[in-house]
């Protein structure tokens, strides 16, 4: 099977960072599997001066195959290839933000670019992922035998997009007309994209666990940036957005200063940020490559995952963290909702702040039984997604 995907992230935010995302978990899972022969990888467009600002490498590790006018071809591995695209718009791109992503994937010229890698690497048939919203208008003019749409994370609900939930919403209407089926990683998801777009069918497929880097028989070491923290921690690894609730974090730090909370992961909201207590118990480590951030999930005594359970503060979200704690064998405290539910068996579920706080002082000790990792990896998940295909 030759697949094309189009993931949310780019390519070079992908090697940065880490394959932590779900985009990136699926792409890493499939280039594993015997079953595809190529991946095509269509890279989101960007510019000399996003590369610069964001500090990523401008050139992609590979082998140029084809390039023209800022759009190159790579192969970084036998099976993968990617397609890249740097515009040479930086004013459009600083004066439309987020809409000018959907005028460039829609390039006609990046189109007629793709279509002609398609047939350089010698592929007749083949099938779609997309998990970007923001890539409709191209996926209406590729022509595969089956195309599905990875709804991932609800971004209509997403603060950052509300200035254009108008266009978010006409991506969504654009998917339903346009391909085979729908994907999405949590039931929240399903009632709203149901309900909202008139969707007969969504496939939940949801996020999973990399087995390979969360182990417990793994040998992990003790970062020196906290291995100076006085234990208990309470640890949080991820981003920093709208959908932590503060009230609650904040809460079980003043009632808990015996506690240690350390927090790690990209802050995407300042406001966010600002608003929980710093208090001494309270360290911020900053953001951490994905292949380093084990080593300090396995230093936390306790994980949390404190998200609002409003239906108007949530994002549709399923935390790819939770499986990460759990492989640990960490005692994990969730709110209900996001997803969580599903998982009562295996961690603590809380409703309010006092819960939280209580549950942190009854101490680390995890009474919970094991989940079955290999029925929630990520090779589990996209051989999910490959039976759909077939």
């Amino acid at each position: 099977m030759n697949l094309i995907i189009v993931p949310f992230h780019d390519w070079r935010k992908i090697k940065k960072e880490g394959f932590r995302t779900r985009d990136a978990h699926f792409i890493e899972s499939l280039q594993q599997s015997n079953r595809i022969e190529k991946i095509i990888i269509i890279n989101r467009p960007t510019t000399l001066l996003e590369i610069v600002l964001k500090k990523k490498k401008r050139k992609i590790e590979g082998r140029s195959i084809f390039n023209r006018n800022g759009f190159q071809l790579i192969e970084v591995n036998p099976t993968t290839y990617i397609v890249d695209y740097i515009s040479k718009d930086i004013y459009g791109q600083i004066m439309r933000k987020f809409l000018w992503f959907i005028d460039e994937f829609s390039n006609d010229k990046y189109i007629d670019f793709i279509n002609e890698c398609i047939g350089k690497l010698q592929i007749c048939t083949y099938n779609l992922l997309s998990q970007n919203v923001f890539a409709h208008k191209l996926i209406s003019k590729l022509n595969p035998q089956k195309s599905v749409f990875d709804a991932w994370d609800n971004f209509c609900l997403i603060d950052d997009y509300f200035s254009i939930k108008k266009q978010i919403k006409q991506g969504y209407v654009s998917y339903s007309q346009n391909v085979d089926l729908w994907i999405t990683n949590s039931r929240d998801n399903i009632d709203y994209f149901s309900k909202e777009f008139n969707l007969s069918e969504i496939i939940l497929i949801k996020n999973g666990l990399d087995v390979n880097r969360f182990n417990l028989n793994a040998n992990y070491r003790i970062p020196k940036d906290i291995n100076n923290i006085q234990k208990p921690i309470v640890g949080f690894g991820g981003k920093i957005t709208q959908t932590i609730n503060i009230e609650l974090l904040n809460y079980a730090i003043l009632n808990n200063p015996e506690v240690s909370f350390v927090l790690i992961g990209q802050i995407l909201d300042d406001e966010i940020f600002e608003s929980i207590v710093k208090l001494n118990n309270v360290h911020y480590l900053g953001d951490k490559f994905y292949d380093e951030y084990p080593n300090y999930v396995n230093a936390f005594d306790i994980c949390l995952v404190p998200y609002y359970i409003e239906e108007n503060k949530k994002s549709g979200t399923n935390p790819i963290k939770v499986y990460e704690y759990l492989a640990l064998n960490k005692k994990v405290i969730g709110t209900n909702g996001n997803g969580l539910e599903d998982l009562e068996g295996y961690l603590y579920l809380i409703h309010n702040k006092k819960e939280l706080s209580n549950e942190i002082k009854r101490g680390i000790k995890n009474e919970k039984p094991k989940m079955d990792f290999n029925k929630n990896s990520w090779q589990t998940k996209t051989n999910e997604f490959l039976n759909l295909l077939q």
